[in-house]
């Protein structure tokens, strides 16, 4: 059985946001990185994650509610950083979480809780 950092996708930090970063600058690193969520981390340089905004995050956060991006702060609309997925766990691991919660991607994590990559479920159906 392969394990999530088979199927992940390196990070990258312009594909990472801050607390308090804005919902506009997490859907512009969302649309760069090519991926539904975007990494929230304390610091863009050792990337430890604190949190994580999905494409679902940004739509019944700041969409549904018709407000504007560039008033909404990441904080306000993140998930815990429990939302992501070890580098070693296994993918069906990755499968449920993905599906626990409601995403289509999760950041991976190394042993430090540094932020290492993304996985998707299209990564997934690749695999």
């Amino acid at each position: 059985m392969s394990c999530c950092s088979d199927v992940m996708e390196p990070i990258e930090e312009s594909s990472c946001c801050a607390p308090q970063d804005t919902a506009a600058r997490a859907a512009q690193a969302m649309r760069e990185s090519k991926c539904g969520c975007t990494p929230v981390v304390e610091d863009t340089k050792k990337l430890k994650l604190v949190g994580v905004v999905t494409e679902r995050d940004v739509c019944c956060g700041v969409a549904a509610d018709d407000r504007r991006a560039s008033e909404v702060y990441v904080e306000e609309i993140m998930r815990p950083a429990s939302a992501c997925c070890g580098a070693d766990e296994p993918v069906e691991e990755v499968r449920r979480k993905l599906n626990e919660h409601l995403a289509t991607s999760l950041p991976v994590v190394d042993k430090a809780g540094g932020c290492c990559g993304t996985v998707s479920t299209h990564r997934l159906e690749k695999s």
